[in-house]
C-alpha cells in the first residue's frame, strides 16, 4: 500500500499538507508539486498513481500530461469539473470531483441570498443611503411555507433543505434517479423540470455543468415561472442563459434573482469579471464574486476531504463523485 505515490498539484498552505500527510500515512507517499524544478516535477507526475489538483489544468501543464500514463485516480479538490481537460487526460484514469466538500458554506450562502432578496436588503439600503426613508418602498416577503425547487439534489442541495426546513418549506427536488429516501414533497428527474418551475416560488440551481445541462434555463423556463418567482445559482453560470435572465428580471420587477456565478469570471479564464448586461441596475438582482464558499478554514477542509476519498480509493472502499466522462465531453 505504502508504495502508491500522491502528488497534490494544488498549492498548499502547511497546515493543508500537515492534514494530507496525515491521512494519507498508511496509504501512500505524498509530494507537492508547486515550486518542484521541472525534472523533479517529471519524476513525481510519471510515478503518479493519484493526482489532487484544484484546477488541474491550471497545475499541469498541457506538455505534461503524457507522463501521466501511469494515473490511476485524478481527485479534484473543487466540486464542478467542467473545465478539466477531459480529452487530454488518458481514458484509463477514473476522474472524481470532491462531492460534498464545500457544500454546507455554499448552502448557507444561498439561504443568505435568498432571505437578503425576500426582504429587500440592497435596494433598501441603497435607498437610505440617499436619505431616502421609504419605509413602504417595497414589499418584503416570508420565506414560511414557500415552495422550494432545488434543482440538482446533491450533497450543497441536500443542505440548503436542511437550513430552510425550520421555514416550514416544501421542498421540490430534482437529481439524476429520480429517487431519495429524504423527506420531501416531490422528487424528479429533468423530465420533471417543467413541472417543478411552475410551482415552486424559489428555483435554486445546484447541479453540474454538463453538455446536457448547459442552457437549461432560458427564457421559455423562465416564463414557466410563477411572476414573483425567485431563481439563485451557485452552481455555474451557463446554466442559466444570461440575455433571458436579464430581459426577464428587466420586464418582470417582482421577479428576483441571486447569482454567485458569472458568465465571464476569473476563476474559468484568463479574463476579467465582465458582464454583457446592466445587471446590477436592477433593484431585483442580487450578485456575489463566485465566493460562497470562501469562509474560514474551507479549502483546508475541502482539501482534507478530497484526500480522505483518495484515501477511500487505494484501500478498495466506496469512492465518491465519480465522473462520467461522456457527460462533459461532446
Amino acid at each position: 500500500m505504502k508504495g502508491k505515490s500522491v502528488v497534490v498539484s494544488a498549492s498548499m498552505s502547511e497546515e493543508s499538507k500537515m492534514k494530507i500527510r496525515s491521512i494519507l500515512s498508511t496509504a501512500a507517499r505524498v509530494s507537492f508539486l508547486a515550486d518542484q524544478e521541472e525534472d523533479v516535477r517529471k519524476e513525481l507526475l510519471i510515478n503518479a498513481d493519484a493526482v489532487v489538483s484544484f484546477f488541474f489544468n491550471r497545475e499541469v501543464s498541457k506538455d505534461e500530461y503524457p507522463l501521466l500514463d501511469r494515473l490511476q485516480l485524478l481527485q479534484t479538490i473543487s466540486t464542478g469539473v467542467d473545465y478539466l481537460p477531459f480529452s487530454e487526460i488518458p481514458e484509463n484514469v477514473i476522474i472524481a470531483c470532491n462531492a460534498g466538500g464545500w457544500s454546507y458554506q455554499i448552502a448557507e450562502h444561498t439561504v443568505a441570498m435568498i432571505m437578503a432578496l425576500y426582504r429587500r436588503f440592497i435596494p433598501q439600503h441603497n435607498k437610505l443611503s440617499r436619505g431616502d426613508f421609504a419605509r413602504n418602498g417595497y414589499m418584503l416577503r416570508n420565506l414560511r411555507g414557500k415552495t422550494v425547487g432545488v434543482i440538482g439534489y446533491g450533497s450543497i442541495g441536500k443542505d440548503i433543505v436542511q437550513l430552510l426546513k425550520p421555514f416550514d418549506v416544501k421542498v421540490m427536488a430534482i437529481n439524476t434517479s429520480g429517487r431519495t429516501p429524504d423527506d420531501v414533497d416531490f422528487i424528479g428527474t429533468l423530465d420533471d423540470l417543467g413541472h417543478v418551475l411552475e410551482n415552486a416560488d424559489i428555483i435554486v440551481l445546484t447541479l453540474p455543468l454538463t453538455r446536457s445541462t448547459r442552457g437549461l434555463i432560458g427564457m421559455k423556463e423562465l416564463e414557466r415561472m410563477k411572476k414573483d418567482a425567485t431563481i439563485i445559482n451557485v452552481a455555474r453560470a451557463p446554466l442559466l442563459n444570461e440575455k433571458a435572465l436579464y430581459d426577464h428580471l428587466n420586464s418582470h420587477p417582482d421577479f428576483l434573482a441571486g447569482i454567485d456565478v458569472w458568465w465571464e469570471e476569473p476563476s474559468w479564464s484568463d479574463s476579467d469579471f465582465r458582464l454583457n448586461y446592466p445587471f446590477f441596475d436592477l433593484s431585483n438582482f442580487l450578485g456575489s464574486p463566485h465566493n460562497s464558499n470562501y469562509v474560514k478554514d474551507a479549502f483546508v477542509n475541502a482539501a482534507t476531504s478530497a484526500v480522505v476519498n483518495v484515501k477511500a480509493f487505494f484501500e478498495g472502499d466506496q469512492v465518491r463523485g465519480i465522473i462520467e466522462r461522456k457527460d462533459y465531453l461532446g
